[in-house]
């Protein structure tokens, strides 16, 4: 089996990632809505039914944990339909939590090959059926796969792995190829100012929502050391360690423009 001919929801608040995942599963032969936000998947829902929903976690208004939980609660068909958390960064405890909420699997993120993001969905779908198909019920089946471990590259002076960067590119068709170009040097600088702002106001709440959103931007790129870094402090965010903000941060906000020096250089095709 393959996604060809699914009828997929995709709840994704980054408009990069919105792209890359539109643009794979529509070439995979899918059709695809796209959810904004988790509140927007939810609004979908009451209205439409779907083969499958890929869930991001970290979204405004409703988190994908809270759409998961409501969903699995629903009576309808809802409560029996596959459901994928996508994320790009989540500690062992946050995947517990995913699978208690109801998905059936998690798909990390960056999604580095076209051909295994879809083997991927068709395994949490095909599980998903056979449990249904079993006794009804929903089943917690987070998967066993771990996080992408993206190495720093300290020969490139923006820590790019160009085999990752390159199967990106050849996804794309040019016009394609400068819109994602112009979303990703939005994401990174959007994010660069409120890690920023954030250390001026030794405020973490921000800087966790910004570093996330590195963390899944960066990896999608192969800007592994920028991916590292966000990593890093994304977990001192967490933790309220001002002092490992105030000396990680400036490494972040460095490594973020070498990065938008890279992706400004390469032109978009």
């Amino acid at each position: 089996m393959s996604v060809s001919g699914l009828n997929i929801l995709l709840a994704e608040d980054n408009p990069t990632n919105q792209l890359v995942a539109v643009q794979m599963l529509e070439s995979l032969g899918a059709t695809v809505t796209l959810a904004h936000d988790g509140a927007e998947a939810l609004e979908i829902l009451q209205d439409r039914a779907f083969d499958v929903a890929l869930i991001d976690i970290e979204m405004p208004r409703l988190s994908g944990i809270d759409l998961l939980r409501t969903l699995r609660a629903d009576p309808g068909t809802n409560a029996t339909m596959p459901m994928i958390a996508l994320t790009a960064y989540v500690m062992r405890e946050h995947r517990v939590a995913i699978g208690e909420a109801g998905a059936d699997g998690i798909i990390a993120k960056p999604i580095l090959s076209i051909e295994r993001f879809g083997e991927e969905i068709m395994e949490h779908v095909q599980a998903r059926h056979t449990l249904n198909a079993k006794d009804g019920t929903t089943e917690d089946r987070p998967s066993d796969e771990p996080q992408s471990d993206n190495a720093t590259d300290d020969t490139e002076s923006a820590g790019i792995d160009h085999e990752i960067f390159d199967r990106l590119c050849a996804s794309f068709d040019d016009e394609t190829l400068k819109e994602l170009f112009v979303r990703i040097h939005g994401d990174i600088s959007g994010a660069a100012d409120r890690i920023y702002a954030s250390m001026q106001q030794s405020e973490t709440v921000e800087l966790r929502a910004a570093t996330h959103i590195l963390i899944s931007v960066a990896g999608a790129i192969g800007a592994t050391r920028l991916q590292s870094l966000a990593q890093c402090l994304n977990s001192a965010g967490h933790a309220s360690d001002i002092a490992a903000i105030d000396r990680d941060a400036p490494k972040l906000l460095a490594e973020a423009e070498r990065v938008l020096d890279f992706v400004g250089g390469s032109k978009g095709g």
